[in-house]
């Protein structure tokens, strides 16, 4: 992955941490803005781990990087560990959820940012696009957003 998460060290599903450059090293990244309070969020979640998990298991470079609005560290971790897919978490508190709200425009939840290797927003709306076509065509789905993040 590029400069812009070099030192980020990201939440694992069992809460162990992985630096980002580790993980996120040759995969398709999608950030997840979202809460476990948000009913939206709770209602598009459900679909993004069915996605998520489609695209692993057919062996697809897929990462998503979940940044919590949730309210406690308690319950980011309830939230994570208990009703997200398995991939990585920003921890509680991290300054690079404030600088990645700016940056990525972030101004409700639930949102879903595709990114480039250079951080670079590539898919703006990939909630609507996982909503749209990620039960019909997940691999299709994922083809178009690797395209774009290798433009």
């Amino acid at each position: 992955m590029s400069e812009f998460m070099k030192g980020v060290m990201l939440l694992k599903q069992d809460l162990t941490e992985v630096p980002a450059e580790e993980a996120l090293k040759g995969k398709v990244v999608a950030l997840y803005f979202s809460a476990g309070w948000c009913p939206p969020c709770k209602q598009f979640t459900p679909k993004l781990v069915r996605f998520y998990h489609h695209l692993k298991k057919a062996g697809k470079p897929i990462e998503v990087v979940f940044f919590s609005r949730d309210r406690s560290k308690a319950d980011l971790e309830e939230n994570f560990t208990e009703k997200h897919g398995d991939w990585l978490c920003v921890k509680y508190g991290d300054d690079i959820l404030t600088r990645y709200q700016s940056k990525f425009e972030i101004k409700t939840i639930p949102v879903l940012r595709v990114i480039n290797p250079a951080g670079k927003m590539v898919v703006l709306d990939g909630k609507s696009e996982v909503v749209d076509k990620g039960k019909a065509d997940p691999l299709g789905l994922f083809a178009a957003w690797q395209a774009a993040c290798n433009k």
